[in-house]
């Protein structure tokens, strides 16, 4: 009869490993911010040694970059879910409305900040960022041009380019100014902004 006690622990497959070390990279980097971070707490945050982390990235802005692609494949994925084509004109304000208010971006936020931080004080880290927010921006006007292409019955008021440009500027400066803004809910205030730019088409 086998002992079951000893019998060898089942290895944490690799995906696993790395995804894990991802979601405390994104805890810890919100937490004590990038600088102060160890990646010795990223490790035991995850439930791992620090080898672990260096199997899997290497070096700690490696896994800072990972970290917020992982964050902005996120936020694009949960754009997409909700701002599809088929979206009649008449319930896309309350769409946005639910995509950029339906939740409690502080964190994600948080960690924007910190990540620009980083790239501010190392500048070979500068273009990696760049990258990222010029590819949730590409995001974001994609699904714009998507919507419109659909509706031909409407009509922006200004080039797509800009509304894509206005609608992730100010959410980024509606949650960096939240604590200034008590009970403004950016999901609204991106809404009316949405209400405003999409008409008819003469």
């Amino acid at each position: 009869m086998s002992d079951d006690a000893s019998a060898p622990t089942p290895r944490t497959p690799r995906a696993e490993v790395r995804e894990r070390l991802l979601v405390a990279g994104a805890d810890v980097f919100a937490e004590s911010g990038v600088h102060g971070a160890r990646l010795d707490d990223v490790a035991a945050r995850a439930g791992f040694s620090k080898g672990a982390v260096y199997s899997n990235f290497s070096s700690k802005q490696d896994l800072v970059a990972q970290v917020m692609q992982r964050s902005t494949n996120m936020v694009l994925a949960s754009l997409q879910e909700v701002v599809r084509a088929d979206v009649d004109a008449d319930r896309i304000a309350d769409v946005v409305r639910a995509a950029f208010g339906g939740h409690d971006q502080g964190r994600q936020f948080a960690l924007v900040s910190e990540f620009r931080g980083y790239a501010m004080r190392h500048p070979e880290f500068m273009p990696e960022f760049v990258r990222q927010r010029r590819e949730l921006h590409d995001g974001v006007l994609d699904l714009v041009r998507l919507w419109f292409g659909a509706h031909p019955e409407v009509e922006p008021g200004m080039a797509l380019e800009d509304f894509a440009a206005v609608l992730v500027g100010a959410n980024v400066g509606i949650v960096f100014d939240a604590p200034a803004l008590p009970g403004v809910d950016p999901g609204a205030v991106i809404a009316g902004v949405v209400e405003a730019v999409v008409r008819p088409r003469r």
